[in-house]
């Protein structure tokens, strides 16, 4: 029931921002403006996405201090991670990624939840400091944005700080998780058990200045590249390039998708880039519409063709990697990405 009714939200959100979107709007100019668009800067942009996922799976490396795993296989399952968050609903990606280290890899999830838990901190206090650098470039920012963006920023940096908190005390997640669990069958109070116990490692891993201070570069690198694709795209459709402009743009239209939504982030992520276009940009409400359609489908597409080729090779399909495997499943010599490969 719960499921039904977040899935009901999360539709029910895109499709109303989308009605709220196109309502009123010249068709015509719209159209036109697609018409116009000069497809040569898509290729690039491509290119920088990538580049910007690759600097994520080196990123990613090091978060999994314990495990010798290469970039090639960390790049493969972080794209089919972003492969299921574009195409199935409620952020399933997470768990095809913990399903598939823990088939090619042989990595506990616990461990592969902290890393995946530290990335997402990491996320937002780059994104968010990528968002505040640009609104000092852009006169008059909106109230919104300048409010929105420090609220995130503090939000995310207390997320750190229990991170670092935890990551120091990591005996107590083991100890919280059995005094919660004490109630719970035997068996679930063991998994639960085990579970925290990999995640606390793999969180009591991480922590070192060297360390965190590689892991953090290579965030805020990786979301250059990315907002760098908002940058490479504005003049395929007739505007200005900007720095600032993109840099606020790429990160608004990031951040909403927190917000619940159909798979994809349709909807949200539209909404978000388009208002700030037209706010700190003055662009023509049609030409935004445009520009947004022309980002999603890059930031789409490509991702989504690569992460299910990466799938066909391996002989899986996205409902087996979006549930939990069994123990022998998990651990299987064909699990291995060498023999799937």
């Amino acid at each position: 029931m719960k499921m039904a009714v977040r899935l009901g939200l999360s539709f029910g959100i895109s499709v109303l921002l989308l009605v709220l979107l196109l309502r009123g709007i010249d068709l015509g100019k719209l159209v036109a403006a697609l018409q116009e668009a000069d497809w040569r800067f898509i290729p690039p942009a491509i290119v920088l996405y990538f580049i910007g996922a690759w600097l994520r799976s080196a990123r990613w490396q090091l978060l999994l201090p314990e495990h010798s795993v290469s970039v090639p296989t960390l790049f493969r399952a972080l794209v089919v991670g972003f492969t299921v968050n574009n195409l199935l609903p409620v952020r399933m990606g997470e768990v095809a990624r913990a399903y598939l280290l823990g088939r090619w890899c042989r990595i506990p999830y616990g461990a592969t939840l902290a890393s995946l838990v530290v990335e997402r901190i990491l996320d937002g206090l780059s994104l968010a400091a990528l968002l505040l650098l640009g609104l000092r470039f852009v006169p008059d920012p909106p109230e919104y944005l300048v409010r929105g963006g420090l609220l995130i920023a503090a939000a995310f940096a207390a997320g750190a700080v229990v991170l670092v908190i935890a990551a120091w005390r990591a005996n107590l997640i083991v100890s919280l998780t059995e005094l919660v669990t004490r109630p719970l069958p035997a068996r679930a109070r063991d998994l639960a058990t085990r579970l925290a116990t990999s995640f606390s490692r793999g969180l009591s891993l991480v922590r070192g200045r060297h360390r965190l201070m590689s892991v953090l570069a290579l965030s805020i690198l990786a979301w250059c590249f990315e907002l760098c694709v908002f940058l490479m795209l504005m003049p395929s459709l007739g505007i200005t390039p900007n720095v600032p402009v993109a840099f606020l743009v790429g990160s608004a239209a990031n951040f909403a998708t927190l917000v619940p939504s159909a798979p994809g982030y349709v909807g949200t992520f539209e909404a978000a880039l388009i208002t700030v276009l037209r706010n700190t940009a003055g662009v023509q409400n049609e030409l935004a519409i445009a520009y947004a359609f022309v980002v999603h489908a890059t930031l789409f597409l490509p991702v989504v063709v690569l992460g299910t080729l990466v799938l066909w090779r391996s002989h899986m399909t996205f409902e087996q990697i979006t549930h939990t495997p069994d123990r022998g499943t998990a651990g299987s010599p064909e699990g291995d990405w060498q023999a799937a490969a």
